[in-house]
């Protein structure tokens, strides 16, 4: 005696189709999403390393504070988060460094002499360690404690820099109009790529006198046919 045969079920292709496509919209809309509100998406903005672009001031990200903590791992301190936030902070130009020491003019202050330790960690600039930071340069730098016993914990030297065009260049002496318009006075002398009259550039360096960008590195950005 033949076994008549279970016909085979089969779902309905066209709701099938109807599913993946709605999953596959709810999946693009999060990402949409995510990339606008989480740090680091959406827009650049000047400044910052968001990738916008860039005006004149530092940079990289204060961000960079997040790792200015014992090991590496967790930051020092009561706040237990990154900077910029409620921490304590100096900003100024360094005055000398000694094994347990860092000394800083704070702006519009006198000279201060805060403690270091074997935590005291050192960002920016190429430096990594206390001895590397120069008498000039300048730095922000993650205080904890008050008074005699106030302590370093990170210190940034920020890089700055400047992004517009070059409307004006005597010898080294060039002027850029940033592209936020201001108007910046850049010492170029030390660039093996001279810029030219009309470049649109890119320029890092470091403000020796407040005023002039010593400039240390330079990016030419195609023109505009």
């Amino acid at each position: 005696m033949t076994t008549p045969e279970t016909p085979t079920r089969r779902r309905p292709r066209g709701r099938t189709l109807v599913i993946g496509a709605v999953v596959l919209a709810v999946l693009v809309v999060a990402a949409v999403v995510a990339a606008l509100v989480l740090p680091g998406g959406g827009p650049g903005r000047d400044g910052d390393r968001r990738g916008g672009p860039p005006g004149i001031g530092l940079t990289g990200g204060f961000g960079e504070f997040d790792e200015l903590g014992p090991g590496g791992d967790r930051p020092r301190g009561p706040r237990g988060g990154g900077w910029p936030g409620d921490d304590p902070v100096l900003v100024g130009s360094v005055v000398s460094t000694a094994p347990g020491s860092i000394v800083v003019t704070p702006d519009g202050g006198a000279p201060r002499t805060l403690r270091t330790d074997d935590d005291t960690r050192v960002r920016g600039g190429g430096n990594a360690a206390l001895g590397d930071l120069a008498p000039g340069e300048r730095v922000v730098v993650r205080v904890e404690g008050t008074g005699d016993a106030a302590t370093a914990v990170g210190i940034l030297a920020p890089q700055a820099r400047v992004a517009g065009t070059v409307t004006a260049l005597t010898g080294t002496a060039a002027t850029v109009v940033a592209v936020d318009g201001r108007t910046v006075d850049v010492d170029v002398a030390a660039l093996g790529q001279q810029p030219a009259v009309g470049d649109v550039v890119v320029l890092t360096g470091t403000f020796a006198d407040g005023t002039t960008l010593v400039a240390d590195g330079v990016r030419v950005l195609p023109r505009a046919s």
